[in-house]
């Protein structure tokens, strides 16, 4: 009952899962300064009892003193003064996100909203606001005539506030350099794979499907709801299917949209007939945005995203950045997991099959993309390849026709007019080296004989 006099907004954290709450509750800016509220009205306590209630100024000698009168004009001029710089800072701050923002991926600015830093700045911000005007209203309701512990805390607060400014101005601007931006993208997408690949996933694979029950009819269950999949708990998954003895087969991974209707898994076993639906229903979370708390694919799509952006802007110093950034993503999630689509119980049984992304929809998802969009920029596809022969040399060989498949069905779609003499030569140069890395070399030559001049 008391759940429903909530606000929306309060509420619908309430039906998240602990693993949605903590992702959500990072992508918001109120939780950080909440606290740091909550902590300063404990903090303003302490001189407060010391001058009200201890009675400090008796105790002291008369440099530490100061008036009421005078305490309450220096607070009173803190307040203010903290209040416009944090109102001054977060205007200049936001306006230049908003145009970064514009200019590369409107992600950008949740990105710096959720960043750590950021919102540990801010919380300070509001933290001294609040701590100096409580003082305000208990020193000018104060019949007392001197103070000692008030001015010299909110002095120090307010020291406190000028250095987070100076810090937030550095933090900034070190933060929209590009180079950063991407790096901390790559970084947070090795998170979601070592979450979600790997620790959930990983300890569970298999790469031989056992015995799946085809032998039982098969029952499906429909979307209920339209909406992206946002998370998907495998783990509780795995061990009901266990205990009802049936095979789930997931037909959307996360990060999928789904209509109401469409195919959400199906299930087949000894125990599918008496099988409560309602609570495998309940492990999978659909909403109206895509989150990225298992959404491996979404990890990729932002740093292409990035990339297109910079090569729209004549940037291709940043594509180029983004380039190794991404490649360096597959290399990792390449290394790290095995990808297969079978996931058992501790009796090797198959439990739940799930197809993950691939190492070929990664590629796709990520230069895929790209490649549409340099066409014309014959210097960043020598980049490209220049990439892929670095890549060949540091992934399992099971991926390396993956690579030259991708490299020819990018050079085959070039117009031979796109390169000078001398980067045609280069680009050839390149392709016989990937060629020959990725066990491709009779291939060199048809596209060889397709940059050829007539």
């Amino acid at each position: 009952m008391f759940i429903k006099l909530l606000p929306r907004p309060i509420r619908k954290y309430l039906h998240m899962t602990s693993r949605q709450r903590k992702h959500e509750v990072q992508l918001n800016l109120w939780m950080m300064p909440a606290l740091y509220i909550t902590g300063t009205l404990v903090l303003v306590a302490i001189p407060l009892l010391l001058d009200l209630y201890f009675d400090l100024p008796t105790k002291t000698t008369g440099f530490f003193n100061a008036s009421a009168s005078n305490t309450g004009t220096l607070v009173s001029a803190l307040v203010s003064g903290t209040l416009l710089l944090a109102a001054y800072t977060l205007n200049s701050i936001l306006v230049a996100l908003t145009s970064f923002s514009s200019e590369y991926s409107p992600r950008m600015l949740f990105n710096f909203i959720s960043d750590r830093t950021t919102q540990h700045i801010l919380g300070l911000f509001y933290g001294s606001f609040v701590f100096m005007l409580i003082s305000f209203l208990f020193v000018t309701n104060s019949s007392r005539d001197y103070f000692t512990a008030v001015p010299i805390s909110c002095t120090l607060v307010t020291l406190a506030a000028v250095i987070a400014f100076a810090i937030f101005v550095n933090h900034t601007t070190t933060w929209m350099q590009i180079h950063n931006v991407v790096d901390a993208m790559k970084n947070e997408s090795e998170r979601i794979i070592q979450s979600t690949l790997i620790d959930e996933l990983e300890p569970y694979r298999s790469d031989e499907p056992g015995y799946t029950y085809e032998d039982y009819s098969g029952y499906t269950y429909k979307a209920s709801v339209s909406g992206y999949i946002q998370l998907i708990n495998f783990v509780d998954m795995i061990k009901q299917a266990k205990e009802d003895d049936v095979v789930v087969r997931l037909d959307a991974k996360a990060g999928d949209y789904v209509l109401k209707g469409n195919r959400l898994f199906s299930y087949r076993g000894p125990g599918a007939q008496d099988l409560k639906i309602e609570k495998y229903n309940s492990m999978i979370q659909i909403g109206h945005k895509r989150s990225e708390i298992q959404d491996v694919d979404m990890s990729m799509n932002k740093l292409s995203e990035i990339a297109i952006k910079s090569i729209g802007n004549d940037d291709p110093t940043s594509a180029i950045n983004t380039f190794h950034q991404m490649a360096d993503l597959m290399i990792n999630m390449d290394a790290s997991t095995t990808l297969h689509p079978y996931l058992q119980d501790e009796d090797k049984q198959t439990r739940v099959v799930y197809n993950t992304v691939t190492f070929s929809t990664y590629l796709h998802e990520g230069f895929g993309r790209i490649r549409h969009y340099t066409q014309k920029d014959y210097l960043l596809i020598v980049e490209m390849i220049q990439i892929f022969i670095r890549m060949a040399d540091s992934i399992s060989e099971k991926n390396y026709s993956t690579i030259w498949e991708f490299a020819q069905d990018t050079i085959l779609h070039i117009p031979q007019t796109a390169f000078y003499r001398a980067d045609r030569i280069q680009l050839l140069d390149y392709l016989k080296q990937l060629a020959d890395v990725t066990g491709h070399g009779m291939d060199y030559y048809e596209l060889e004989r397709h940059l050829r001049p007539n």
